[in-house]
């Protein structure tokens, strides 16, 4: 007598079943507006990504951009990616981008995807029970540095840097906007060193407003000043003036907010353009992206420090990627921590849609370990902010 084959287990992968996008949007009076040498805004704007699961759970990630920018992709990813495993998305991912390589990936697409791969992270902890950070490498820091990104060019000058030097108080450093030529730049820096003394560390941040000869310029003109490193002093297309100002400057090159994929880094890590790569994790391609550029850091010994502009998503997925980058080449004594940006202006599409948002302590966030991203959006909030 023959047994029968016995059936094959039932496959109780959690697939995507939903994909929904929660706009939002912040306004301001125009006298209120701030920003960069480029320019201000009186807007922050930024989209949550829901991803339901056919097992009931549900997942967050965040969207970089203004409310209508990643929405128009929406019909398109759902063709592909609804029913499919969780397990998969990184396949998914680069089928998608390989199949449309005509669109590029400087786009709407990008940050959608941005979305819900952060998402998708985010409901894969809660399925397996486990925090992010243990899904993308493991923990390794007990907690992430941040420091507090400020210090605006404002429309109304009674609104500029001197009132906003109180906000960098109680972190251990600061970052401010510059861009507006040389002296200029030296004379905010001395501004926050006479108000924080020598112990703040100072970062700069020219937004890509210079050309090679300007910023070198600025560079000379910071001397003395002991800035920890430039930010974004070219544009981010500028790979050949990356490549020429690296080998000239005397302050460390950040950049890479700007910066799509993991390939559009390694273009600046591989020649070694850049000491301190800089994704927003809303639109480089979300977790899984920021997980290569860890990577490329490691490997190319550069260091690393997301961009966070957005929401209270964008930040705890930031905090979960830094908290999985290895302290190599350092062991015990890791000479200068990756550092997570708190933007220290008001932002409450950050402080106020989620139930327990994320804040540093003495410029400390203390990694979540709960399921998942560990934080989660109230619902009642998002209402409010979503666009009229």
């Amino acid at each position: 007598m023959t047994q029968s084959a016995s059936a094959p287990p039932a496959d109780t992968t959690a697939r995507i079943a939903r994909i929904r996008l929660h706009p939002l949007l912040y306004t301001m009076p125009d006298s209120h507006a701030y920003g960069m040498a480029r320019g201000l805004t009186a807007a922050r704007g930024a989209t949550l990504v829901e991803i339901e699961t056919n097992t009931g759970v549900t997942g967050w990630g965040e969207a970089w951009g203004p409310p209508d920018f990643p929405a128009a992709y929406l019909g398109m990813v759902e063709a592909r990616w609804l029913g499919a495993r969780l397990t998969d998305h990184s396949a998914l991912f680069h089928t998608l981008i390989a199949q449309n390589y005509h669109f590029g990936v400087q786009n709407g697409l990008m940050a959608l995807l941005s979305g819900i791969d952060i998402a998708i992270h985010d409901a894969l902890g809660k399925e397996l029970g486990l925090p992010v950070h243990a899904l993308i490498g493991g923990r390794a820091r007990e907690e992430v540095l941040c420091y507090a990104s400020g210090g605006y060019f404002t429309a109304d000058p009674a609104r500029g840097l001197g009132t906003q030097l109180g906000r960098f108080a109680g972190f251990p450093a600061c970052k401010i906007k510059i861009g507006r030529g040389a002296a200029d730049d030296a004379a905010r820096v001395r501004l926050v060193r006479d108000a924080h003394g020598p112990a703040m560390r100072v970062f700069v941040d020219a937004n890509g407003n210079y050309t090679l000869d300007q910023v070198l310029a600025s560079m000379r003109a910071l001397e003395g000043l002991d800035v920890g490193w430039f930010e974004e002093p070219l544009a981010p297309a500028e790979e050949e003036g990356y490549r020429l100002l690296h080998a000239r400057a005397s302050v460390p090159v950040a950049t890479g907010e700007a910066l799509y994929t993991a390939f559009a880094f390694d273009r600046l890590l591989a020649p070694r353009a850049m000491d301190v790569a800089q994704p927003d994790l809303a639109l480089v391609g979300g977790l899984s992206q920021g997980r290569l550029i860890s990577q490329l850091c490691t490997l190319r010994h550069a260091r690393l420090s997301p961009h966070v502009w957005g929401s209270g998503l964008g930040l705890a997925a930031a905090v979960h990627l830094v908290a999985a980058h290895p302290a190599y080449p350092a062991t015990t004594n890791e000479a200068d921590p990756p550092w997570v940006e708190y933007d220290v202006a008001d932002n409450p599409l950050r402080d106020e849609i989620l139930l327990a948002p994320l804040r540093p302590v003495q410029g400390r966030i203390p990694v979540p370990d709960a399921p998942g991203l560990g934080v989660e959006p109230d619902r009642a909030t998002l209402a409010r902010f979503r666009p009229r």
